[in-house]
C-alpha cells in the first residue's frame, strides 16, 4: 500500500513476513511448545501441526518427502553434500554465478574426498547446456543447479540441463535452488525429474531461519547433522513447529496468488526500467530477455556508481540493493573476483563496470504509486550523479 514511509525494493534479500505468518506463529509458540517428540499430552499436538505442515509444503512441489532446515542455505548444503557423501568419490558438478551456499560446499564435499567442479555461464549467468554436457561423465555424483538466478533473475534452462544428466549421468543426484523461484512460479519436483529442491521462508514472507528440502522418492542423502535422529534421521535437533507452521502459511498465501503476483512484479520491473532509461539512455537490462523471473529487476547504469545511488536513493526513503545480500568482505571470501562480485566475473564484468549494477526485487504488496515514485527517485539521482561526475581528459577545457 502506498504510504509515506520508506520503499522497500529488496525483497530478494528477504520480505516482510505476512501478519497471518506472524499471528500463527506466536500461537504455535504458545499453544505447541511442547517438544514434538515427547510422549505425553504436549507432544502430539505439535507433532500434528509439523506433519501437517510438513505435508501440505511436500504436495506443494509433487516431493516424496520433505526435510526442514534453518533456511536454504542448509538445504542446499544438505542436498548437495550430503547425496554426495552417499556417492564413491567424484566430481560435483555447479556453476560459477551460483549462490555461496552452492560454491561454499566445496570444502565439506573435499571431506568425503569429492572435488567441486565449478563451471563457466554465458552471458546471461545461466549454465549453458553444451558447458554441462562437456563436463558430465560417469564420476559426477552430484549435479546442482540454480532454477532462478538471486541477482540476475535469469532462468536456467532446466529442462534441458536436467536431460543430459540423465542421458549422459543417470545415477547422478540432480539438486535444485529453488529459493527465489518457489512461490513465484510453477514447479513440480517429479515433473522435471530432480532429486531434491532447497527453499527458504523469507524469501517468500515466511519466517526467517526456516526453510526445507524437498526430496523425490528416490534420493539418497546422508544426514550431516545426526543428534537426535529427528527428520527421518536426515537432520538432528528438537523441531522448530512454529517455524514450519509460518512456512506453510506464506506457502499457502504464495501458491494462491503466483499467477497475479508474478504479472504484478513484472510490470513493475518493466515500468522501472522504462523510467529509468528514459532518463538514461544507455541503461542496461542484466539477465536473459525472456528466462527470467519476474519479480527481480537487475541494471546497469553507466557512469553510476551502484553503491553511491543506493546510499543517496536511501536517504530519500528508497531501498534496493547493489547485488546479492549474502556477499562477504571483498578479498576474504570466494565470493569476489576481479569484478567485486563472483557473479558479475563469471558474465565477464570488470570491477569498474561492476560497481554500475543496481538490484531491485519487488512483492505483490508494491503499489504502482510506490514503484513509480521510486522509480523516479532513482532516475533522478542517477542523473545527478553522472551530471557530477568528471568529464573524460579529452573533453575538458584548458584555462
Amino acid at each position: 500500500m502506498t504510504g509515506p514511509g520508506p520503499i522497500y525494493l529488496d525483497n530478494a534479500a528477504t520480505t516482510r513476513p505476512l501478519p497471518a505468518v506472524v499471528e500463527r506463529m506466536a500461537r504455535a509458540q504458545v499453544e505447541l511448545f511442547g517438544n514434538p517428540s515427547s510422549p505425553h499430552a504436549f507432544g502430539p499436538p505439535a507433532r500434528r501441526a509439523l506433519e501437517d505442515a510438513r505435508e501440505f509444503l511436500r504436495g506443494s512441489l509433487g516431493a516424496a518427502a520433505l526435510v526442514f532446515t534453518s533456511g536454504g542455505s542448509e538445504a542446499d548444503c544438505l542436498g548437495i553434500v550430503g547425496s554426495a557423501a552417499m556417492r564413491p568419490p567424484g566430481r560435483v558438478l555447479m556453476a560459477q554465478s551460483d549462490h555461496p551456499a552452492l560454491l561454499r560446499t566445496d570444502a565439506l564435499l573435499a571431506r568425503w574426498r569429492h572435488h567441486a567442479a565449478v563451471l563457466p555461464v554465458g552471458p546471461h549467468g545461466d549454465l549453458p547446456p553444451e558447458t554441462l554436457f562437456e563436463a558430465l561423465g560417469q564420476d559426477v555424483r552430484t549435479v546442482a543447479l540454480m532454477y532462478g538466478h538471486n541477482e540476475l533473475g535469469t532462468l536456467c534452462r532446466l529442462g534441458e540441463l536436467v536431460e543430459l544428466v540423465r542421458r549422459v549421468a543417470p545415477e547422478a543426484h540432480v539438486h535444485v535452488d529453488l529459493v527465489q523461484t518457489y512461490g513465484k512460479l510453477p514447479f513440480d519436483l517429479d515433473e522435471c525429474g530432480v532429486d531434491s529442491v532447497a527453499v527458504s521462508g523469507h524469501k517468500f514472507h515466511g519466517p526467517r531461519g526456516a526453510g526445507f528440502l524437498a526430496l523425490s522418492s528416490t534420493a539418497r542423502i546422508a544426514p550431516l547433522q545426526l543428534a537426535g535422529g529427528q527428520e527421518g534421521g536426515l537432520r538432528g535437533g528438537t523441531e522448530n513447529v512454529a517455524g514450519a507452521v509460518g512456512l506453510a502459511v506464506a506457502a499457502e498465501h504464495a501458491l494462491c496468488h503466483q499467477a497475479s503476483t508474478a504479472a504484478h512484479t513484472a510490470s513493475l520491473a518493466d515500468l522501472v526500467f522504462r523510467t529509468v532509461r528514459g532518463a538514461l539512455p544507455e541503461a542496461e537490462r542484466l539477465g536473459h530477455p525472456e528466462r527470467r523471473l519476474p519479480h527481480i529487476l537487475s541494471m546497469r547504469l553507466p557512469g553510476v556508481v551502484g553503491q553511491t545511488l543506493v546510499e543517496r536513493c536511501s536517504a530519500r526513503g528508497v531501498a534496493f540493493a547493489t547485488g546479492s545480500a549474502c556477499h562477504g568482505t571483498p578479498g576474504t571470501s570466494p565470493d569476489h573476483g576481479p569484478a567485486g562480485n563472483h557473479v558479475l566475473a563469471a558474465i565477464g564484468f570488470d570491477r569498474r563496470t561492476a560497481r554500475e549494477v543496481v538490484r531491485l526485487s519487488f512483492c505483490r504488496d508494491d503499489s504502482v504509486a510506490d514503484v513509480e515514485k521510486a522509480a523516479a527517485v532513482i532516475a533522478d539521482e542517477a542523473t545527478r550523479l553522472l551530471q557530477a561526475a568528471p568529464r573524460p581528459r579529452d573533453e575538458v577545457r584548458p584555462r
